[in-house]
């Protein structure tokens, strides 16, 4: 059997033919894939993004306390302008509710708690530094003096502890953070 030029023809723009079609299959199946790797590497940036704020966040609110508290013992008096709910560690202003909700939707229930419990201890250091600045400022005469002093070291035992408490809860907030942050490096590179 011999082909003929038409039968060549015939044979050579059918295989064009197919062969145009695979290449635009494959060109469609490429691009699509591309887009979609892009539009993942798009959302998982965005999650990222979302989740170095919120540790940045808790780690400025974090130093911002500290420096209050460590103003606050150093004066042994508490900042002006704070209401009782402040000191009430079941109080949660809007700021605290807002960097909770980034850190629970975008980190761990660990870097959540050592979140809390920090703050937690910083609201009972400024109770502790409270206790001495209302023991510092008792009146008393000569008769009260040693009541007094006994009244104040009492005080002072109590917000060091305080105090010591919530560094060492601010060390493993620090932590977590450190850890998280760390997790969100290594995840990115991927």
């Amino acid at each position: 059997m011999t082909i003929t030029p038409v039968a060549l023809a015939l044979i050579s723009t059918g295989a064009g033919l197919l062969g145009s079609v695979i290449g635009t299959v494959g060109a469609l199946v490429s691009s699509s894939l591309s887009q979609r790797a892009t539009r993942d590497r798009e959302a998982d940036f965005k999650v990222w993004e979302r989740r170095a704020d919120a540790i940045e966040e808790a780690h400025r609110k974090m130093l911002a306390l500290g420096n209050a508290r460590e103003l606050a013992w150093a004066r042994r008096e508490l900042p002006s302008g704070l209401s009782p709910a402040d000191l009430d560690p079941g109080h949660q202003d809007e700021q605290f509710r807002l960097v909770v909700t980034k850190l629970t939707l975008y980190t761990t229930p660990e870097l959540v708690r050592a979140y809390r419990n920090s703050n937690e201890a910083f609201l009972k250091s400024l109770l502790g530094i409270q206790r001495v600045q209302l023991a510092l400022a008792q009146p008393g005469g000569e008769s009260d003096r040693p009541r007094r002093q006994r009244n104040i070291n009492a005080a002072v035992a109590v917000a060091t502890r305080a105090i010591e408490e919530s560094k060492a809860a601010d060390e493993q907030l620090e932590a977590a953070l450190r850890t998280a942050a760390a997790l969100t490096a290594s995840r990115r590179r991927r």
